[in-house]
């Protein structure tokens, strides 16, 4: 029970932190995206970024081959979602100074701001120094405090957490 209560707490602690948009001041920094092409429509809020997509703010970053966004209509992200349509797309933050950097990496990482809601789907793979998670699907709500994996037929959850860290 208590090793459980430990891996519990492991979970929550990196997606608090995936959520959180690491350093305080990430969050007041300016948002730059680079890519091979972008396109936007205006009537339907929809942005579209393709090759070698490379989003920077602050300490938080995310590499992926395509990201797409979506606003409401007070013109605020609802969601963005990033895909590694060869690869992984890669999400990396610095959490607190002095630790190591998050990295999450999954075919598919879809994030819901307004909601406080992350997806990460297919190949998930979540690192910070030693410690490692991977699964097929994580649901995250930072709002509730809740970690979903689904059961998946095509594997199992992993974790491997380093107590002494």
């Amino acid at each position: 029970m208590y090793q459980a209560l430990k891996i519990a707490f492991y979970i929550f602690t990196i997606f608090t932190y995936l959520n959180a948009y690491a350093l305080p001041t990430d969050k007041q920094q300016k948002v730059h995206i680079v890519a091979d092409s972008t396109n936007y429509n205006y009537k339907t809020g929809v942005k579209v970024f393709e090759g070698h997509v490379k989003v920077d703010q602050g300490t938080t970053h995310i590499t992926a081959q395509k990201l797409v966004t979506k606003n409401n209509s007070q013109h605020k992200i609802q969601e963005a979602i990033a895909y590694g349509l060869d690869g992984l797309a890669h999400y990396w933050t610095l959490a607190k100074a002095g630790e190591p950097n998050i990295h999450a990496r999954a075919k598919i990482i879809k994030f819901y701001p307004q909601q406080s809601n992350v997806t990460l789907e297919r190949k998930v793979v979540v690192t910070q120094g030693d410690n490692h998670f991977q699964g097929e699907l994580i649901l995250y709500n930072r709002e509730d405090q809740t970690i979903t994996v689904p059961a998946s037929p095509s594997g199992r959850a992993v974790l491997v957490y380093n107590p002494d860290k």
